[in-house]
């Protein structure tokens, strides 16, 4: 994700003239961050992360991240009551979803749905399964006297004479 290259004395907006706004959208893609000039268009963070497609039909996405370098966060959120506001900017009833706000934590494998890691190792089992099988078949019943390196450097012109 990248923003168009930015001619000398022209800013993003000027950049951006010709892109039409999403009709959701209340803001344009170049004032996505009023604090950091730097994540606006389309290099802003949350924008990545709302275009990136979804594997399954229940998501998540990760919104925040706690900094843990910063003083008072070294282990986590403290305890105390938080306001959370949402918008509602992206209509969900038309094909019946839902938004809802969750609060994870996250490890070196990931977040807290395991089903995509699940069958990343079902799926790799069987493959291991199956390619020692055919293995064992190939090993078994495998028929070498038809495989091209035993004929090298001999010419054969009698195919009955193969045994089978």
């Amino acid at each position: 994700f990248r923003n168009p290259p930015i001619p000398t004395g022209q800013k993003l907006k000027d950049v951006f003239k010709n892109f039409e706004k999403p009709p959701m959208w209340k803001k344009n893609v170049w004032e996505l961050d009023t604090e950091i000039s730097d994540n606006n268009g389309f290099q802003n963070e949350d924008l990545i992360v709302w275009m990136r497609t979804a594997a399954l039909p229940s998501f998540r996405k990760l919104y925040r991240r706690v900094d843990h370098s910063i003083q008072g966060f070294n282990k986590g959120l403290p305890k105390g009551n938080y306001t959370l506001n949402i918008n509602y900017n992206y209509p969900v009833t038309e094909f019946e979803g839902k938004k809802q706000m969750i609060l994870s934590t996250t490890s070196i494998l990931g977040g807290k749905n395991p089903f995509m890691g699940y069958a990343y190792i079902v799926v790799g089992c069987i493959c291991l399964l199956l390619g020692f099988a055919f293995l064992i078949i190939h090993i078994k019943f495998g028929k070498r006297e038809q495989v091209s390196w035993y004929w090298r450097g001999r010419r054969c012109t009698n195919t009955q004479n193969v045994q089978l």
